[in-house]
């Protein structure tokens, strides 16, 4: 393990929004067992941006708001248009680049 062979790094954990409902839990482990010292949170909190605060609290996830790893977050900004949680975050989805989006990955295929 990277953190008992240099244990003065700062180790930050990341991916973890792959891991959906078992991000928090997975988390905790990882930070409990010193393999990070932080975990990053990336494109989970641009759909869920209170799972911090919900976990911290002890309240129950907020199952429609876990990013599903749908892509569109990273998709949009690579296509030069905002980067935003098009399919679960209803500014996104009303925003003019959601159809951009849509209209740009319709013509990769």
């Amino acid at each position: 393990m990277l953190k008992s062979e240099f244990p003065r790094l700062v180790f930050v954990g990341s991916g973890y929004s792959y891991l959906q409902e078992w991000l928090p839990h997975v988390a905790q482990h990882a930070v409990r067992t010193a393999q990070v010292d932080l975990v990053g949170l990336g494109r989970m909190v641009l759909s869920y941006p209170d799972l911090p605060a919900d976990v911290l609290a002890g309240r129950e996830l907020r199952r429609k708001a876990i990013c599903r790893t749908f892509s569109d977050c990273t998709s949009g900004p690579r296509l030069g248009l905002v980067s935003g949680c098009y399919p679960l975050d209803a500014f996104y989805a009303e925003h003019p680049d959601a159809q951009r989006l849509r209209e740009r990955k319709a013509a990769l295929v």
